[in-house]
């Protein structure tokens, strides 16, 4: 156990100031509304108050290690504690994260059992603690509310930590001199719908205050923003208050020599870190990969271009953020775009986007922020006027070269990698050197689309380091398990090829001479094409888990396109008319739907 900084809370009062004891006081009401001491009654309840500790701890310290002994409990007054637990192989999983009010430490200390998690401090903390010989004595001398209360100790040791706990403080630091964090600042804080004042903690604000003045702020609003500076001192003194960091940079400035940048404190680096990149138009290709080399313990990224950006960095960071996957499924795809039309026009914002297959490709312009008259303008010319799968070859490896489906993407993408797009983007492919789902999140953009894909005896793999890529319908047609990995917030999908059922009035075991087979060129298909057939199959293994997909997601979009075949390329008007009718009367059918996904997104988040 780490060594309190203060003795028992009756010793500390007669050592703190009048503004310290109503802080102190008001923390004890706190204590009283617990569920955990709230059935003790006044007297027990002050008996253990005198046999806890203050403890206030600094961020980045360990409060107790796993397989630790059961030294006591502990009661979070201010700040953020992190649970982790180590598995037999030596991985390390996170747990979750205690708010003030939380309680840690209990289960072990009331079951007399060695610690099973490691709790460290993740910001600046002040807690309560009662150490092991104060809950023997109460135990001694109440024992019927003290079992209560290990009852509820017991049922409760992990409940708070099943779902996610969002970050309420965040650290603005800039990069290098020149960049404007304070108008940022004021300009999340907009985006937020809170008064910037209320919000913003500045070096001259807080420069004399103690840590009871951080808490008394945090109470007073849903969300902090630590506004650094060029000051060393209170940069570190930011992240030592916060749950994220935001690194701020200019994006047009390359970080080319590291003097020139201010690193985040070691504090700060057991902190997530986000790049946030401000542009004066569209993210270049190639811009962002600089900036993940220079802070390499940046999770994500965020390019800001205008106020909308900002809208999406606030909605992400604050769990409002909407995710949209999109599956594959052919010349279906083109219902996406149909789809995506309607969502807009409801008023709803696409914050994550992901795909596979055609739905990837679909992804890949929402998250590139196209235009709707772009979007049109580039998929009508590459997939309607110039068939990309038009290009045969001989079938050594499959039946078409690719080049056309390669020149296609690239074209449209350019040398653009994943991390560029504004709007965050992934997409998967199936590997079978691996036998494993591929998650593209960065790299080139027309390469992981390309990988995503290739439909096996259709498209040619994608050979790249050693490993073999093909559509990722082989495996996940509809992924939105990894988009749950990624964001927290309503997920949209959208199947457009789940329904699709390949039938045949035939009964036969051979293809019959080719001049009995010749007819079905110009009139009626009796059996499916060759390219139907393998782009079907490397569809239906993954089946089954588009059902599971399907229920990971808030909200399940199915057009019906019955009608328009998996290649019909040339129905791509009539299939974007599909998504959007059956998308505009789902959402006029259901408009609590809407409503939900609505207040989701501009529902004030405070943790």
């Amino acid at each position: 156990m780490t060594e309190p900084t203060a003795g028992p809370l009756q010793a500390l009062w007669h050592d703190i100031g009048a503004d310290q004891r109503t802080i102190l006081i008001a923390l004890l009401e706190r204590l009283a509304k617990l569920p955990l001491f709230a059935s003790l009654g006044y007297a027990l309840r002050s008996a253990l108050i005198e046999q806890m500790q203050w403890l206030s701890m600094a961020a980045g310290s360990v409060l107790f290690v796993q397989g630790g002994p059961p030294d006591a409990l502990y009661v979070l007054l201010h700040g953020r504690l992190t649970v982790s637990r180590v598995d037999g192989d030596g991985n390390a999983h996170s747990l979750g994260c205690i708010e003030p009010g939380g309680t840690v430490g209990e289960y072990a200390l009331m079951a007399d059992e060695p610690r099973t998690t490691t709790v460290r401090v993740m910001r600046d903390s002040e807690l309560l603690c009662l150490p092991r010989a104060g809950y023997e004595q109460l135990l001694s001398a109440h024992p019927l509310a003290m079992h209560e209360m290990a009852k509820l100790a017991l049922r409760g040791s992990s409940s708070s930590r099943e779902r996610p706990v969002l970050p309420r403080c965040f650290a603005l630091l800039p990069a290098h001199r020149g960049v404007d964090v304070i108008a940022l600042a004021r300009r999340m804080a907009r985006a937020m719908g809170l008064d910037p004042d209320l919000l913003l903690v500045t070096q001259d604000q807080a420069s004399r205050q103690g840590a009871g003045w951080f808490s008394e702020r945090e109470s007073r609003a849903p969300n902090l923003l630590y506004v650094g500076n060029d000051d060393a001192q209170w940069r570190e003194r930011c992240q030592r208050q916060s749950d994220w960091v935001l690194i701020v940079a200019d994006a047009e400035r390359t970080p080319e020599t590291r003097h020139e940048l201010w690193p985040t404190c070691a504090t700060g680096q057991h902190l997530p870190q986000h790049l946030v990149l401000l542009h004066r138009g569209q993210p270049p290709a190639g811009v962002t990969r600089p900036w993940r080399s220079a802070f390499p313990h940046a999770r994500d990224q965020h390019h800001i271009r205008n106020d909308a950006d900002i809208a999406r960095m606030v909605r992400r960071l604050q769990g409002r953020a909407l995710g949209l996957v999109l599956s594959g499924g052919g010349a279906r795809g083109f219902a996406h775009i149909g789809v995506v039309r309607a969502l807009r026009e409801a008023g709803l914002e696409i914050d994550y986007v992901g795909g596979a297959s055609i739905g990837a490709i679909m992804a890949a312009g929402i998250a590139a922020d196209w235009s709707p008259a772009r979007a049109l303008l580039i998929y009508r010319r590459g997939f309607v006027r110039s068939n990309p799968l038009s290009d045969w070859t001989v079938p050594l490896v499959a039946l078409r070269r690719g080049f056309k489906v390669a020149s296609l993407l690239r074209g449209a993408h350019g040398d653009s990698e994943i991390e560029d797009l504004p709007i965050p983007f992934f997409c998967v492919s199936s590997d079978l050197t691996e036998g494993r789902l591929c998650v593209h999140g960065s790299g080139p953009l027309w390469r992981a689309l390309r990988a995503s894909c290739a439909i096996p005896g259709l498209l040619p793999p994608v050979f790249h380091d050693g490993h073999v890529l093909v559509d990722g319908g082989v495996i996940d047609n509809l992924p939105v398990a990894e988009m749950r990995r990624r964001m927290v917030g309503p997920i949209v999908a959208v199947d457009v090829g789940g329904n699709f059922r390949m039938v045949s009035d035939l009964q036969e075991a051979w293809t019959p001479p080719w001049w009995q087979v010749l007819p079905e060129l110009w009139g009626r298909h009796r059996r499916p094409g060759l390219g139907a057939l393998l782009l079907r199959a490397g569809m239906v293994s993954s089946d089954a888990a588009v059902r599971q997909q399907r229920r990971l997601s808030n909200v399940v979009l199915q057009p019906p396109l019955a009608s328009i075949d998996l290649l019909a390329w040339k129905r791509f008007d009539h299939a974007v008319e599909l998504g959007y009718r059956y998308t505009l009367e789902h959402l006029h059918n259901e408009p609590e739907l809407i409503e939900r996904l609505r207040a989701a997104q501009h529902a004030s988040v405070s943790g």
